[in-house]
């Protein structure tokens, strides 16, 4: 039996069931766990009244673990700055995507903290990869197996870092049961594809058909985070995108973190007293 919850645009009718209390995660370990069953079976939550100053996340997410460094440092900086080496870095909007397709391992969850969010725009987007995985399963099985056996070669040239990182791998992937594992997607860091020219025009419409239902209304949750918000999803399991804000009507400061789902799962292991 599949531990996880899907869910479409009408989880939004029920979005409190996803949100917790930032004081009662830091003094129950009941709340945290409450927290942390609902990132394993929903991939979402949202911590709310998180206090406010910077680095301040970092103490609540070491009530589960501690965190996984990456390039972008921790926490990375969601804002707008001059000369960005990403587009997260700036007012525009960003697609539905997850982050670090490039890495053999990308981050399992992803947090982010909102400081402050009064500018104009700037409202978060989220949609269930596995929901629409299930979806072209149940309907488009056609589609489904395509991409179930076509690798991706997502990269990324970084500049700052003077690093090409490349990794190839399907844009979805199931265990060995059949369950839903992962899904990786990020348009803006995907190379050319290479695949048997017999199934390259099959490919790209049905990569084109994955990127239509990551951005469809049918599937697409929209919220604005407001200042004490902690954004928590699967990074391997939920798209998350942005739209363009402007900075000169406000500001916009999300901190951000990564975790690994092992730290996830095994600290809800330990306390639920769960053994082998």
């Amino acid at each position: 039996v599949s531990p996880y919850k899907l869910w479409d645009k009408s989880f939004l009718e029920n979005f409190n069931d996803i949100t917790i209390e930032c004081e009662e995660i830091m003094e129950s370990d009941e709340s945290l766990i409450k927290w942390l069953e609902i990132l394993h079976q929903y991939g979402i939550s949202i911590v709310k009244n998180a206090p406010t100053e910077k680095n301040s996340g970092l103490k609540v997410l070491n009530r589960i673990s501690h965190i996984r460094e990456t390039f972008f440092g921790t926490p990375f900086e969601v804002v707008n700055i001059p000369e960005p080496n990403n587009t997260a870095y700036t007012a525009k909007g960003l697609e539905n995507h997850t982050d670090l397709p490039y890495f053999e391992t990308p981050p399992g969850y992803q947090f982010l903290h909102c400081l402050i969010n009064n500018a104009d725009g700037g409202m978060s987007s989220m949609i269930d990869g596995f929901k629409v995985v299930e979806y072209l399963k149940n309907n488009e099985l056609e589609t489904f197996e395509i991409l179930k056996k076509v690798e991706v070669k997502f990269i990324n040239n970084d500049y700052t870092q003077k690093t090409v990182r490349i990794v190839n791998s399907p844009v979805f992937t199931l265990t060995k049961e059949g369950d839903y594992k992962e899904i990786r997607f990020n348009i803006s860091q995907t190379g050319a594809i290479d695949c048997p020219p017999e199934l390259m025009e099959k490919f790209y419409k049905a990569y084109r058909r994955f990127a239509e239902l990551l951005h469809s209304e049918q599937f697409c949750v929209n919220f604005k985070l407001i200042k004490g918000d902690i954004f928590s999803f699967d990074n391997r399991r939920v798209v998350h995108g942005r739209t363009e804000y402007d900075p000169n009507s406000g500001h916009r400061h999300l901190q951000g973190y990564y975790m690994d789902r092992d730290e996830i799962q095994s600290r809800l292991n330990y306390l639920k007293k769960i053994e082998l």
